[in-house]
């Protein structure tokens, strides 16, 4: 459950970048929405799984609602997470300090074994740019991978398609990174390593040996009158203890 949370965390964070300052306006929030689909593959069904993404971003707060996957709201204003049962009307409650705990869990995805149990490096020549581009929706794209000198077969890798038509502060999705995996020289590197292409990534396929997680952005808003009970857990809902 917490490698799954983690990497969950990761491929959130991958999929898109954050941007703006929470702001209070006339008793709402300001920030972003955005949409994106997201297909991974289920080995028990032998096919895939498609979701829509429906995320509300507001700076020190954000919330992810996946469907039948449930609802995440993050609250580092509170130091809490929130993970949402919505057909139990239950949810669990953890900080991101808990989830730090298990940080090289969920980088391992992307960073390269150094040989010791539990550690992973991000090397300059992590992601290298490559020829290849092509359009996805309205923005023109160009193609960031792990570099193949990485790969192994059976070593997880990343493919993100960037698009410079939109323009995000990338300093934001760096600190949220920090707050949810700790401010370790292994997170820094990674962001590093992500901040040194331009734009933005607006599609992510993220390859793992059983199958692979694609997200596609399809919608983005600016939003300045977001209510803030999108960030809070209804009051019907019980709290239950974070399973094993």
């Amino acid at each position: 459950m917490i490698k799954s949370l983690l990497k969950y965390f990761v491929m959130s964070f991958l999929g898109l970048l954050l941007a703006g300052i929470s702001l209070v306006v006339a008793g709402n929030l300001e920030g972003y929405y955005t949409e994106e689909q997201v297909r991974s593959y289920d080995p028990k069904l032998g096919r895939d799984k498609v979701t829509i993404r429906k995320t509300f971003y507001a700076g020190d707060r954000w919330r992810k609602d996946e469907g039948w996957y449930g609802v995440t709201i993050a609250r580092f204003d509170l130091d809490r997470i929130y993970v949402l049962d919505v057909t139990a009307e239950t949810y669990v409650e953890i900080t991101p300090e808990f989830l730090q705990n298990f940080a090289s869990e969920g980088l391992s995805a992307f960073g390269r074994p150094t040989g010791v149990e539990g550690e992973y490096d991000f090397p300059e020549d992590l992601f290298v740019r490559t020829d290849a581009t092509k359009d996805i929706g309205l923005w023109e794209c160009y193609q960031v991978t792990t570099n193949p000198k990485y790969r192994t077969e059976r070593s997880p890798y990343v493919v993100f398609w960037y698009t410079t038509d939109i323009d995000f502060p990338v300093q934001i999705y760096g600190e949220q990174l920090k707050q949810i995996f700790g401010d370790s020289p292994e997170v820094n590197k990674l962001f590093s390593r992500l901040n040194e292409f331009p734009g933005y990534p607006v599609r992510t396929e993220a390859n793992i040996p059983n199958g692979n997680v694609v997200t596609i952005l399809t919608k983005i808003e600016r939003v300045t009158n977001m209510d803030p009970e999108l960030f809070e857990v209804p009051k019907k809902y019980t709290k239950v203890d974070f399973p094993d």
